[in-house]
């Protein structure tokens, strides 16, 4: 049964990295500048981004899963979250590599960072819920499996702030 949760859970990354693939198709330049300014405004810029930019994104990601996975009836909202936040992914990797033309910039810092994340949201998902086995217990949020996915976040936060500094001197 394990086994099939992360089959599902990789099927969902794979077809919604391909469907932002497919969407960067359907868009034009001033469509997709849009979004990209809406999702993470970081690619629109050749320069260093700076650290409020680098931030918000990952906050408001990590708030929202978190909100959805701890309350009791939108539980299933948090992966459709994360299934957008993998789409994004995918049509912001295709603007990173025809727009920039730097496979330096996006095989350095965009896909690997943005693809940990997004494992990550995902762990976070997986640890936010509430446990709900036999007899249920008030408040039985694993708050410990919580806060660990969060430090290992905040680690990668901080890896990716170093690489960002790297990548755009």
């Amino acid at each position: 049964m394990r086994k099939m949760i992360y089959v599902q859970y990789a099927t969902m990354i794979v077809l919604s990295f391909i469907s932002g693939v497919a969407c960067y198709q359907l868009f034009d330049i001033q469509q997709i500048t849009q979004i990209i300014e809406w999702g993470d405004r970081r690619l629109l810029s050749v320069d260093k981004p700076t650290f409020i930019w680098s931030t918000v994104p990952f906050i408001a990601a990590i708030l929202t899963v978190l909100l959805f996975s701890t309350h009791k009836y939108l539980t299933m909202i948090a992966p459709i979250f994360i299934a957008i936040k993998v789409t994004f992914l995918g049509f912001s990797s295709v603007f990173l590599l025809v727009q920039h033309h730097s496979i330096k910039l996006y095989a350095l810092w965009w896909f690997p960072f943005q693809f940990l994340y997004c494992l990550l949201l995902i762990m976070l998902y997986k640890s936010g819920h509430k446990i709900s086995f036999g007899r249920t217990i008030r408040g039985a949020v694993p708050w410990k499996k919580v806060v660990a996915v969060l430090v290992l976040m905040i680690i990668v936060f901080t890896l990716e702030n170093f690489v960002i500094s790297y990548v755009f001197k």
